[in-house]
């Protein structure tokens, strides 16, 4: 029987969560019985009470929240200074409450809450791939993180930047596509050059350079189509420089999962990838503001339990 512990971010779902506590709380208990429970208070909160709880020898982690909750937690499965996990069997499951929830809706996770209880109880743990940027040259936070669905750097992270001073509990896809529109009247492609495991070197202007593990982002933008959690490899996707009209007409295709008809995008897929720029490109990650280029990104083959 698993030891459950479950951590409820009562700011995700614009502030929701926390009144739907009550309910959820009420069906987990009558599904796990004996289990433990905290809300966290502030950011990164939930990654230091994920590693404590496996520390303590919990080995069922299940976040109550959206994709940013399921990434702190993601992050506390892991020691601190090193890419090891701290319980090879412990597993991770995520009760969807949040506004995005962009791998969660890739992953098909019901939005019901007692049918996503109940898969976490009678699913399989799934062992999925998980993301590791390290920001080389970082002067100001840490060296590196974890991602579980996907980072990207250029015109996404620019709009993350932008709205960063926006409450978490006003966020959604429909301020996030407006911030994608006012972010283009100003927004400039950059230059970069990535090298592909050691071997291919890729130097161009890009507007996106997207790193996926999984295939959604921005509030349902289908950026990596193919992408799959667990074979291994990241979907490099790479939009060339377009000029701000075309990028408006293409973005459509951003929905329909058909952005690898437009001619200026490319995909190669990798293990590692190194990422330099001789000018400042900012990062996010599941929705996350992270440092600046240079950085690289590599893949984690299977190393977190995912009960799905």
């Amino acid at each position: 029987m698993n030891k459950v512990h479950v951590i409820v971010n009562p700011f995700s779902a614009r502030g929701k969560t926390a009144q739907r506590w009550q309910d959820i709380k009420e069906i987990v208990r009558s599904t796990f019985k004996e289990f433990r429970y905290i809300f966290t208070e502030k950011p990164k909160q939930a990654t230091e009470i994920a590693r404590d709880s496996l520390q303590e020898g919990y080995d069922l982690i299940i976040g109550v929240g959206g994709d940013g909750t399921l990434n702190e937690i993601t992050n506390g499965f892991f020691r601190e200074n090193s890419s090891q996990t701290i319980n090879d069997a412990a597993s991770l499951g995520i009760i969807p409450s949040g506004t995005g929830s962009d791998f969660i809706r890739f992953m098909k996770i019901p939005r019901d809450f007692r049918q996503s209880i109940q898969l976490i109880k009678d699913a399989n743990m799934r062992p999925i791939d998980v993301g590791k940027i390290t920001f080389h040259g970082q002067t100001v936070g840490p060296a590196y993180t974890y991602f579980i669905n996907i980072a990207d750097f250029g015109l996404g992270a620019e709009v993350i930047k932008n709205l960063a001073e926006i409450p978490s509990v006003r966020r959604g896809p429909i301020l996030y596509y407006k911030g994608l529109l006012q972010t283009l009247t100003r927004y400039h492609s950059k230059p970069v050059r990535l090298i592909l495991d050691d071997q291919e070197t890729i130097e161009d202007s890009f507007v996106i350079g997207a790193i996926a593990n999984g295939r959604i982002f921005g509030g349902g933008m289908i950026v990596a189509p193919h992408a799959e959690p667990d074979d291994g490899f990241f979907d490099v996707v790479l939009i060339e420089k377009m000029r701000r009209l075309e990028i408006l007409f293409q973005s459509p295709r951003l929905y329909t999962g058909s952005i690898e008809k437009i001619k200026k995008v490319a995909v190669r897929r990798a293990r590692k990838i190194e990422v330099h720029s001789d000018v400042p490109v900012h990062i996010e990650y599941d929705g996350e503001l992270g440092g600046k280029l240079p950085a690289s990104f590599e893949i984690l083959r299977r190393t977190l339990n995912f009960r799905i």
